[in-house]
């Protein structure tokens, strides 16, 4: 991988997956697809709840609104619930 690339690297069930974005194809001022967000807002939730030294200032707020922008037509409703999942821990973290 030359230095003009940016590889994206996840693990997903147990397979690694590696994408890479030439320079070309990567604009700053582009807006991100809606599944990449609803993946940002999954992977955000993931480190509040495991209390990530990565998670940096991230909260439920952001993880909402990430899921918001990302939830597209959500046809089988998976994100919808996601988005209940992520409110529910929200009140319980309140309760404590």
């Amino acid at each position: 991988m030359s230095a003009s690339c940016l590889a994206i690297t996840t693990i997903f069930n147990a397979n690694l997956l590696t994408q890479t974005i030439k320079d070309s194809e990567f604009k700053v001022d582009q807006i991100p697809a809606t599944n990449l967000r609803f993946a940002a807002a999954v992977a955000t939730f993931g480190m509040i709840l495991r209390d990530s030294e990565y998670k940096g200032n991230a909260n439920y707020d952001l993880v909402m609104k990430l899921a918001t922008q990302g939830q597209g037509e959500d046809q089988e409703g998976y994100r919808g619930e996601f988005m209940r999942l992520v409110e529910k821990s929200r009140n319980l973290m309140i309760k404590k």
